[in-house]
């Protein structure tokens, strides 16, 4: 399988707390946020996911991740978008159990999320386990090489019980004065090609909806940065929610 590679950017911060924590934008129409037709074109799907979801039976999702999994920005995890990626599965399979648990753990590098495996995460038997990685590692300059190693050594762990997605940092502009994370993200496609996992391209959509003008990241206000990063989320949940199920028939209650 050949995928085209589209160089995108993160956001920086003069520190780590700030890179994690700060997400500063405004969304033009909140239930608004197109999805590109070709921008998943060429990600595996994930029939078993699909089929369990439209025959009843229940679906367990773990998300792992870090401070923007956790939701951090919007100051709560029931606006984090793992929790919009439940309530949107919910709605579109009701005649499924839906349980997305948020394990997201802000600061952690690839190689401490892969030793809670086992006993965080496959121990609650999930059916999918969405894998949000490499901005610490980015940040805190980890040998390329370690992170791959680490970073196959866990989606081999979890491959034995689970389907898994691998999912992107976010987009921002003005990055490559701080860290460079393009490394990271030709990392995350090499071992998503290699094991024919799903990339869930977060910076390329974050950047999509910023260049069409859907999200406008010069907002600096406190009390907006919260308000619009829960619209963020939203969306981003709205659209892996898309991402997951492609490919499965038109759900009765419809969107």
């Amino acid at each position: 399988m050949v995928r085209k590679f589209k160089p995108r950017l993160d956001r920086p911060a003069g520190v780590l707390m700030c890179l994690l924590i700060a997400l500063p934008p405004r969304l033009a129409g909140a239930a608004d946020c197109p999805v590109p037709a070709d921008m998943f074109l060429f990600e595996p799907t994930l029939p078993k996911l699909v089929d369990a979801l439209v025959a009843g039976r229940p679906v367990t999702i773990v998300a792992l991740g870090g401070a923007s999994t956790e939701g951090r920005a919007a100051e709560g995890a029931e606006y984090s978008w793992p929790s919009r990626l439940g309530a949107e599965l919910s709605r579109d399979f009701p005649q499924s159990a839906v349980t997305v648990l948020n394990l997201a753990r802000p600061r952690q590098t690839a190689a401490v999320v892969v030793r809670r495996l086992e006993k965080d995460v496959l121990a609650k038997n999930p059916s999918l386990v969405i894998w949000e990685t490499g901005t610490v590692d980015a940040v805190r300059n980890v040998e390329l090489a370690e992170f791959q190693d680490t970073l196959q050594a866990g989606v081999a762990l979890l491959k034995e019980k689970s389907d898994v997605v691998l999912m992107d940092m976010q987009f921002s502009r003005g990055v490559q004065s701080f860290v460079d994370f393009e490394p990271y993200r030709k990392v995350l496609q090499q071992v998503s090609d290699l094991n024919d996992i799903p990339l869930f391209p977060r910076a390329d959509l974050m950047r999509e909806w910023g260049e069409s003008g859907e999200i406008d990241y010069r907002v600096k206000e406190k009390q907006q940065r919260r308000d619009m990063a829960r619209m963020l989320y939203r969306c981003i949940g709205t659209a892996v929610s898309e991402f997951l199920t492609r490919g499965a028939p038109p759900p009765e209650t419809g969107r």
